[in-house]
């Protein structure tokens, strides 16, 4: 009997979900690309590969509760059996973990929100014993499978390495199950042509002064979309509060934008967050968190049009308060319980903002949902208080992440010191499944990177530095990317040097290290000023 899956013996998976599967081997070697029917088979093996994440975290988690023998393990291993049958007809495939992105192949396999928590689970269980990948090939069978899943679950990764782990899956002759080392995913600058046009062409290669040019036209452009949101958000509240016509028209291209903007240079942009003005905090937090949320959506495998639907999302969620008395909106003082009770009115009001701007039947859905959820907590311990079930949006639950770390590591009209991005990470945390989605919450400290961009630093050679960019490399995450913006003595120096601080010298020792993480309020740094 052929064991090639076929319409009658469907691939099983956790929601029944049945694939359309290749008939023919060659058949991916037959199609061209770029073509409608290429376009579909891309579409297929996207999927295939989507089911084999899942089947591989099934054979995972029943292996943490079955010996590897027991017949519980009968179905995720044919499962994925017929999978590997399918997908590595011609050559092995290689589920690849770049980044904290899983790939199939060279293909990013993007997540919905249902698949967030499987995909979650997969990549966490590869970081944890530093695999790059995992490569299976048509040779692998039952038994290759059920000790590839025991000796993957019974080894602990904290007192064995990856090499013990290869080396114990060789001692136990298993075929067709091959590990690979980590990789960083390096991204793809554009130019400066493609950048002014819009190409996203291929890469040309150029000078050293070229690439410094890109990086300026990258920054440049940047700021302009930075500043172009935040003009549109400023127009549509003096037209709202004016009672006037409201256009999301000019913010949704802004957006648009700022999405290809994203794909391409995430950390300059990230770095525009740390611009800050309390005098302007309405408006610069609004697009902050309009920034945050896309990359905290891009993180989690939400594709370019949904990308720019959540970044309208964020830089309207607080939309609300164009219905709150300016005097109650911007008092330096302690609320009073009425005023409390005005301002947590704001997720309401712009649920009524949006219906009269847009026209009930027109409101898009993430944005109402974005108004009247940010402030609700992942356990539903904010506001406002609801008598009926109800479910959060993933994208608010995101926007909830983006509003709360902003507004911290912002000075406010009642709060002249902001946080450190640091202590207000460390703070999220504590409130981890409680106030924040914590799957979510870890994937944002991929994002903004376990020392935040913005963080200021002190070098064990003496001089401040503020982190500009995390580290690539998940196992440096300690050592990001830093501008120097002092001497020895603490005297601020202009155009400081960056250092990565993963480099090493001849001896294999690193060059710079972080001696301490330092409050920004102590020392009055604007660290917003060195990402412009």
């Amino acid at each position: 009997m052929s064991e090639t899956p076929s319409p009658a013996n469907p691939v099983p998976t956790q929601d029944n979900a049945h694939p359309i599967l290749t008939h023919e081997r060659s058949l991916a070697n037959k199609i061209a690309k770029g073509s409608e029917a290429g376009d579909i088979l891309d579409q297929q093996l996207a999927m295939l590969g989507i089911q084999l994440v899942t089947q591989l975290n099934v054979l995972i988690k029943t292996s943490r509760i079955h010996g590897r023998t027991n017949a519980a393990l009968d179905k995720p291993v044919d499962s994925m059996l017929t999978l590997v049958k399918t997908l590595a007809a011609d050559h092995p495939v290689v589920l690849r973990l770049q980044n904290d992105f899983l790939f199939l192949g060279d293909s990013h396999l993007k997540m919905s929100s249902q698949q967030m928590a499987v995909f979650a689970s997969i990549i966490e269980a590869l970081n944890k014993w530093h695999i790059g990948g995992v490569s299976f090939a048509s040779t692998a069978d039952s038994k290759d499978f059920r000790e590839f899943a025991y000796l993957f679950v019974s080894l602990d990764p904290d007192k064995h390495s990856l090499t013990d782990l290869q080396e114990a899956m060789q001692a136990a002759g298993i075929k067709g199950i091959e590990l690979e080392d980590p990789r960083s995913l390096q991204l793809q600058h554009l130019n400066d042509a493609e950048l002014a046009g819009g190409n996203t062409g291929a890469r040309t290669s150029g000078s050293s002064n070229g690439s410094e040019g890109s990086k300026e036209k990258r920054k440049a452009l940047a700021k302009g979309g930075y500043l172009k949101a935040s003009t549109a958000l400023g127009d549509l509240v003096k037209n709202t509060r004016g009672g006037g016509t409201v256009s999301f028209k000019q913010a949704k291209r802004a957006i648009q934008n700022i999405v290809e903007l994203m794909m391409q240079d995430e950390s300059t942009l990230l770095g525009l967050t740390n611009l800050r003005c309390h005098d302007q905090y309405t408006h610069n937090h609004s697009v902050n968190v309009s920034l945050l949320a896309m990359a905290l959506g891009n993180r989690a495998g939400y594709p370019k049009v949904e990308l720019a639907d959540l970044g309208l999302s964020a830089l309207f969620h607080d939309v609300g308060k164009c219905a709150i008395s300016l005097d109650v909106l911007n008092k330096p003082g302690e609320f009073t319980q009425e005023e409390w009770a005005v301002m947590r009115s704001h997720p309401i009001e712009g649920v009524f903002t949006l219906v009269k701007s847009r026209g009930i039947n027109n409101v898009p859905a993430r944005m109402a949902a974005a108004s009247f959820e940010h402030h609700m907590n992942y356990d539903y311990s904010g506001y406002p208080k609801l008598k009926v079930s109800w479910t959060q949006t993933v994208a608010s639950r995101i926007i909830t992440i983006a509003d709360c770390y902003d507004a911290m590591t912002s000075s406010r009209v009642y709060r002249r010191e902001p946080m450190s991005p640091a202590n207000v990470l460390k703070f999220m945390f504590g409130k981890s499944g409680q106030s924040f989605d914590p799957i979510l919450l870890k994937l944002f400290v991929n994002c903004v990177g376990i020392i935040p961009i913005g963080s200021l630093v002190r070098l064990d050679s003496g001089p401040l530095a503020v982190v500009i960019k995390p580290a690539q490399d998940k196992t440096n995450a300690e050592r990001p990317l830093v501008r120097v913006i002092t001497d020895e003595s603490g005297t601020s120096i202009e155009d400081g040097p960056e250092l990565d601080l993963t480099e090493q010298d001849e001896a294999g020792h690193y060059t710079h290290s972080i001696l301490q993480l330092v409050d920004n309020a102590e020392y009055h740094f604007d660290t917003g000023r060195y990402f412009v």
